[in-house]
């Protein structure tokens, strides 16, 4: 287990290890800026590609960033889009994949637009959304890509991940920004579930050097739920000592088993998606209780609010929880609001998943202190 337990971003300590939620295009949708912040949430990750198409780059440069925009003023990570963007291609066919990067388009407040990414304009456009942490452009192939795809992927990926890191450090040098200034730049490790392409794609991106080192492509196994944990703790073995970001990662059990190899971010659409579909987080025992949540057995599990059984349920989502769904509302309300499909159902789940994350990070924290 990595024994990194905070870094320094804009001259400013963070702990780790931390849950990032998705506020994709800018929002987290049912809850504002104070909800996040009551939820003891420390940062967001928004999505390069989605915010190309509303408001634009236009719109935020002109405004000095996101979270002027979102009145946000805790940390924002940029994830470069490149999933979304690979998948639109995939399955839409609206673009092309370039060894200079990506053309697709998409509509946009103005009509359709064709848009051209390259790394260079991929890191332009995260510094106008003036985030903390930056990813690099890279190249995403699925689980069952060939070995041939594979090596490719890993090739322009490394490629792509070096003219990323020319870009930034144009871009810090035009900005007038120092080492205690700047927002900080993470490579992406590509080589979908071939181990030897994981460790040459890790040791390529080092040599290039990065602040930290993300997740990349498919790391499930081949049934699709559950995560590949040898492929994940291979790469983590590759990067000794680095700071390492489990993108897209996952149930509260999944971003455990990941901090016990290493891994100290995290961000993942789960808690706020399946807040909105009646899926409650919820701790299986008190937390209070928990001495080291790297040592506990089945501790987190799900409530579904849909369920006839919560009509009449005066209890709280959680007994153990401190959130403000949970010390005003009872799961029979929260039933009925789902039932009549009122929005305040979104806007409470959401506050509870979040605040159940955060907690989870927070016995992590404190397992770690300990070691």
């Amino acid at each position: 287990m990595s024994h990194i337990k905070e870094f320094s971003i804009k001259g400013k300590k963070f702990d780790l290890p931390v849950f990032f939620p998705d506020a994709t295009r800018g929002v987290i949708r049912a809850i504002d800026s104070k909800d996040i912040v009551d939820s003891h949430t420390p940062g967001l990750i928004v999505n390069t590609f989605h915010l190309l198409s509303e408001p634009g780059m236009d719109v935020l440069r002109n405004l000095g960033g996101i979270k002027k925009l979102m009145n946000w003023d805790k940390w924002i990570i940029s994830d470069s889009g490149g999933f979304q963007m690979f998948s639109l291609i995939h399955k839409n066919k609206v673009g092309s994949i370039s060894k200079n990067g990506v053309s697709f388009h998409i509509d946009t407040r103005g009509g359709r637009k064709n848009f051209k990414i390259t790394p260079e304009k991929c890191i332009q456009i995260q510094f106008d959304i003036n985030s903390d942490i930056m990813i690099v452009l890279d190249y995403f192939t699925p689980f069952n890509a060939d070995d041939e795809e594979i090596k490719k992927s890993v090739d322009v990926t490394i490629k792509w991940a070096k003219r990323c890191k020319d870009e930034f450090e144009k871009q810090c040098k035009l900005r007038g920004l120092t080492e205690e200034t700047r927002p900080l730049l993470f490579g992406v490790v590509q080589g979908a579930h071939s181990f030897s392409e994981r460790e040459r794609c890790a040791k390529e991106l080092k040599k290039i050097g990065f602040d930290g080192y993300g997740l990349g492509g498919w790391v499930f196994e081949e049934t699709g739920k559950n995560l590949d944990l040898e492929i994940i703790d291979h790469i983590a073995k590759s990067l000794p000592g680095e700071i390492l970001y489990g993108l897209g990662v996952g149930t509260p059990q999944d971003i455990v088993n990941c901090i016990k190899l290493g891994y100290t971010i995290f961000d993942c659409v789960l808690p706020t998606r399946d807040a909105r579909h009646k899926r409650i987080y919820v701790f299986k025992k008190d937390p209070s209780e928990i001495k080291n949540i790297f040592d506990e057995k089945d501790w987190s599990g799900f409530l579904y609010m849909g369920k006839d059984k919560y009509q009449i349920d005066e209890k709280p989502l959680s007994e153990y929880c401190d959130c403000y769904a949970c010390k005003n509302y009872s799961r029979a309300y929260i039933n009925h609001l789902f039932k009549i499909e009122d929005a305040l159902a979104w806007k409470l789940a959401t506050i509870h998943n979040l605040r159940m994350y955060s907690k989870t990070m927070e016995l992590a924290r404190e397992a770690m202190g300990a070691l």
